[in-house]
């Protein structure tokens, strides 16, 4: 079975972050409770984000929802995402990936027809 344009793309994107030294979830575990560094396609495009261990991201949002924002388990969640997030665009546009952020939360978006 052939690859569509966007697989192709993200087994590519998968391959550079390994070679960078990320280990990325594998495609059938993207609902992992540990998070990890999430490649995976969407539509025409891949998405590329960091996601936090559901413990974390449970108690992050407790917190939030509780009007705690300054309790040290947000602190860590947003600070983790900002940091991955900046790295993570730091390394797909050295790859040579026109890397976009997502319109929502921690990644980045990158399309087949983009140099």
């Amino acid at each position: 079975m052939a690859l569509t344009e966007p697989e192709a793309l993200a087994a590519r994107v998968r391959f550079d972050l390994t070679s960078a030294g990320f280990t990325p979830v594998a495609p059938e575990h993207e609902d992992d409770p540990d998070g990890g560094l999430f490649v995976f396609t969407l539509e025409d495009h891949v998405a590329v984000s960091w996601g936090m261990h559901d413990r974390l991201s449970e108690e992050a949002s407790g917190l939030v929802e509780a009007g705690e924002r300054g309790e040290d388990a947000v602190i860590r969640y947003e600070t983790t995402g900002a940091a991955m997030h900046l790295a993570l665009g730091s390394i797909l546009n050295a790859f040579g990936y026109n890397a976009r952020p997502h319109a929502f939360g921690f990644g980045y978006i990158i399309r087949p027809d983009t140099p």
